[in-house]
């Protein structure tokens, strides 16, 4: 199932002749509520930040399954990436699958991608990235790298439509994407690229959508 961040006349200064491309964009906070069976079971947050040519991308998921108010099953998540100049360059994840714990560490480079999971390297294929989907690169490229187990999946991404998406903010415009390949998902995008909604089937069969919040 399932990424940190002169002297105030000299700034002032620059501020006022630096062109609008130079300014990096303002933080953003995505928050997600995780349903299933008309029940929420947990939360996703996702922090973006830009500074210059580097985007650092942070996410953490917790999931709290309980039956009969007790805790049946957990899952906690947490990652980090980054990007330099609009190129893949890092990523870390910690995953405890209901007591189950992988750990893995992504380095990629222009010829070479190096996987590390759970102590094990293999390389992945050049332009593979973490399947995050904090943006919509994933629908550019052949492969990417299962954020928990660090494994190699060759993915294919349908164009399901554009669709109108309710959040707490309104109805809002989306692009329906479809994954298949080692990865079942369905996504939610804005017309700025923005998540809106993930879904996907859980183990037992039952539909496990996150909504955004805002």
């Amino acid at each position: 199932m399932k990424t940190i961040f002169m002297a105030a006349a000299l700034l002032t200064t620059s501020a006022a002749i630096a062109p609008a491309w130079a300014i990096d964009p303002p933080p953003r906070h995505l928050v997600f509520d995780i349903m299933r069976r008309g029940s929420q079971i947990g939360q996703h947050t996702i922090d973006i930040k830009t500074e210059g040519k580097v985007t650092t991308v942070e996410e953490t998921t917790a999931i709290d399954v309980k039956v009969m108010f007790v805790s049946a099953y957990k899952f906690n998540y947490t990652a980090q990436e980054v990007w330099t100049d609009g190129n893949f360059t890092s990523f870390r994840s910690q995953t405890d699958d209901n007591g189950k714990k992988h750990t893995v560490v992504v380095t990629g480079g222009p010829e070479k991608i190096l996987v590390q999971a759970d102590g094990k390297k293999s390389d992945a294929p050049k332009g593979a990235i973490p399947a995050s989907f904090w943006n919509t690169q994933f629908t550019t490229r052949k492969n990417l790298i299962h954020t928990e187990n660090g494994s190699i999946l060759a993915i294919t991404v349908a164009e399901v439509g554009t669709e109108q998406v309710q959040t707490p903010g309104g109805v809002k415009q989306a692009r329906h994407y479809k994954l298949t390949g080692g990865l079942e998902r369905d996504l939610w995008f804005d017309q700025t690229g923005t998540p809106l909604r993930f879904q996907l089937k859980g183990s037992d069969n039952s539909i496990i959508t996150s909504e955004a919040q805002q």
